[in-house]
């Protein structure tokens, strides 16, 4: 069976449409009719049910696609593996990454740049859980450090630390003289906040509702270094990761802990389960589950 005709099969099932398909893979309608048509020849069946005007696969069509998209993900990953253990030690990395891991995996890439200097890394961001599980099924990413915990039979989510959420503040704001916050004590203040989709701005909203607590938020903002900046003119103050202002600070502000037993979350390293990875790419992970 010619894994070129099931690609060009799986492309028609995706469009919906013969043309539509055909534009996508940049060949003649009539050639990729013809492949289809070859391809349910060499299966003695039929898979696209022509007797209806609207597009519909018959009971085998549904079968061999799914079948075949599981085919051409592995054909597709294979291929990938191979061209990376080709290049040995000329790889060019690409992870997907929380913007509160950048101050410590900062450091990783100095301990791995010491062991392999010819590689690349590229760091992307991935914010939602949709997001980091397409990255990594579409072969965008090597892997994903996330505070998503994936539950996919074709991803591995690995525990790399917990950390506490911690209170951003300037060095003069009342909070900075109290030995216990709770989050009761937000009722009076301006909250600078993440966008509501994140899951760390989802997981402070429901720890106030949990708590019974309204807070004032103002403003909404989808970088963490805004929200830092904001906090440092005295427009409000944050809740963020402990880690990401694990960095050096501004002098006018500070951080205070929070007393909550609702705000604490998990980071992970996430990875395709089936995928093998050169030993270069390996030592990464390795200095990652190492040094965070």
């Amino acid at each position: 069976m010619d894994l070129k005709k099931m690609y060009y099969f799986a492309a028609v099932v995706k469009f919906q449409s013969f043309s539509r398909a055909a534009n996508a893979l940049h060949i003649s309608q009539p050639s990729l009719s013809n492949a289809v048509k070859t391809l349910e020849r060499d299966i003695g069946a039929l898979l696209i049910d022509r007797t209806t005007k609207q597009f519909q696969l018959t009971e085998l069509g549904d079968q061999f696609y799914e079948r075949s998209n599981r085919l051409i993900a592995q054909f597709e990953v294979m291929e990938t593996e191979l061209k990376e253990f080709a290049k040995g030690e000329h790889i060019e990395i690409r992870l997907g990454m929380i913007e509160s891991a950048n101050y410590w995996f900062s450091q990783v890439m100095i301990a791995y740049k010491q062991q392999y200097p010819h590689n690349k890394i590229t760091i992307i961001d991935t914010l939602y859980n949709q997001t980091v599980r397409q990255a990594l099924l579409r072969l965008n990413v090597h892997a994903v450090i996330t505070n998503q915990h994936i539950i996919d039979h074709e991803i591995k989510s690995e525990l790399l630390y917990n950390e506490p959420y911690v209170i951003l503040t300037k060095k003069d704001h009342p909070f900075a003289s109290k030995k216990i916050i709770k989050l009761v004590d937000f009722s009076d203040e301006t909250l600078i906040i993440g966008m509501p989709e994140f899951q760390t701005s989802g997981q402070i909203l429901k720890a106030f509702e949990q708590e019974n607590v309204t807070p004032h938020i103002q403003y909404k903002i989808e970088r963490f270094e805004m929200i830092k900046i904001l906090v440092e003119e005295g427009l409000g103050i944050a809740i963020l990761p402990q880690h990401y202002v694990a960095q050096p600070l501004p002098e006018c502000l500070m951080t205070h802990q929070l007393q909550s037993e609702f705000l604490n979350r998990n980071v992970y390293l996430s990875t395709m389960k089936d995928r093998t990875f050169p030993e270069s790419i390996e030592k990464l992970f390795e200095l990652i589950k190492t040094m965070h």
